[in-house]
């Protein structure tokens, strides 16, 4: 089997010894290697790796990386028609790796990812669309214009700080809701945010996406369920409407700034579709129980 390994790390300082490592992976487990390097501000770079595994004969991609860089692959491949004969393979390396750690994945045990991405097996995989766009972990609305690419990454209480609550109407199959809303995420995994979770039971073959919408409160009542979550509770509030739908549809009556895969907008909208595509993914997990826990 041959892997292609597209590196692009949040401390390119690793960069090598990313590389090395996953070298001696893919040998020790009869595999050979191909390495590619995301060339950061050149937004071709990812298209001409991906392009070239495939011209390679590569059966399986690594993205060594973060949530972003898998979110562009997944379009990337979509775009060049090979989304279902590639496997996908994640290390988590990012700046945010949530859909890694629903996985079971961590950045402090990188040869242990390395070993899935090179000895797992292919699980098929639900994937996602907001208006067009395909995502694989989550999408939703709630934070303001990014103010530059470099401030991007906001920490979820400062986040909260800027919330602004916007009246909207959300549709699905069976009903409707109309009111005002500080943010709305569509799950087809569970983590977000650096580990932040409404709910654990998100499947990633169950055909559903898993809805939360947050409606207007006084901003200090949130405070105490962010500081619960990242101590690894659920982010759950009894006044939060939660839904189980394939389909959902948004019309707001000021501009929404939304986001795929924690990847920043590319400008404002006033009206958001969220379904599960067609499109599956087959995503490599190890053996371990712990890799399978998104599956049913």
């Amino acid at each position: 089997m041959k892997i292609f390994f597209l590196l692009n790390p949040s401390r390119p300082k690793q960069m090598w010894d990313l590389r090395e490592a996953a070298g001696r992976a893919a040998r020790r487990h009869g595999a050979t290697a191909r390495f590619g390097q995301v060339e950061r501000g050149r937004s071709a770079s990812s298209e001409h790796l991906i392009r070239q595994a495939w011209e390679e004969e590569c059966s399986r991609l690594v993205v060594i990386g973060g949530d972003g860089t898998l979110h562009g692959v997944l379009n990337t491949l979509h775009r060049q028609r090979h989304l279902s004969a590639m496997e996908l393979a994640i290390v988590p390396a990012g700046t945010c790796n949530d859909f890694a750690r629903g996985l079971g994945l961590s950045r402090r045990r990188i040869q242990e990812a390395l070993r899935a991405a090179c000895a797992g097996e292919p699980r098929a995989a639900d994937l996602a669309r907001m208006n067009g766009e395909l995502f694989i972990n989550n999408a939703g609305f709630g934070r303001q214009m990014p103010a530059s690419p470099a401030k991007r990454r906001v920490k979820p209480l400062r986040t909260l700080r800027h919330f602004e609550a916007i009246p909207l109407r959300a549709r699905w199959e069976k009903g409707s809701i109309e009111g005002s809303f500080f943010m709305g995420l569509a799950c087809n995994a569970p983590f977000f945010s650096g580990g932040l979770h409404f709910s654990k039971n998100v499947r990633l073959n169950d055909g559903l996406l898993d809805v939360h919408l947050l409606p207007r409160v006084p901003k200090w009542k949130l405070v105490p369920l962010l500081m619960m979550g990242r101590l690894g509770r659920s982010v759950r509030w009894r006044q939060m409407i939660t839904l189980r739908v394939p389909r959902l549809e948004i019309e707001a009556e000021k501009d929404l700034w939304p986001q795929a895969d924690g990847e920043p907008p590319s400008g404002p909208v006033r009206r958001l579709t969220f379904s599960i595509a067609e499109e599956k993914a087959m995503i490599v997990v190890s053996g371990a129980p712990k890799a399978h826990r998104l599956w049913t």
